[in-house]
């Protein structure tokens, strides 16, 4: 099982609620197994994380006391933005 490979047989039930997630999602069942499965066993403390632990709150490296710009200032920047990107892809 070194190269991953893994049989697992599931109940007619589980199969087919896997199927109809998996298809709601645009994915293969084996696919949504698989991101399930990572998802449940992956454990933080397996790797070094560059930056520090994503789990910790970094809050205190930032100055929260910062004047902030209003929402109406803000969206119209972000609309052309988003704008210009999408009119790269095309």
């Amino acid at each position: 099982m070194a190269d991953g490979a893994l049989n697992v047989t599931l109940s007619d039930y589980t199969a087919a609620k896997l199927a109809d997630r998996a298809g709601a999602m645009g994915l293969s069942p084996e696919d949504l197994a698989a991101l399930i499965l990572d998802n449940t066993f992956f454990d933080h403390g397996d790797f070094t994380w560059p930056g520090g632990d994503p789990r910790q709150d970094h809050a205190r490296n930032h100055d929260l006391n910062e004047p902030g710009r209003a929402w109406s200032e803000v969206r119209p920047e972000l609309l052309a933005r988003m704008e210009r990107r999408l009119a790269g892809r095309e």
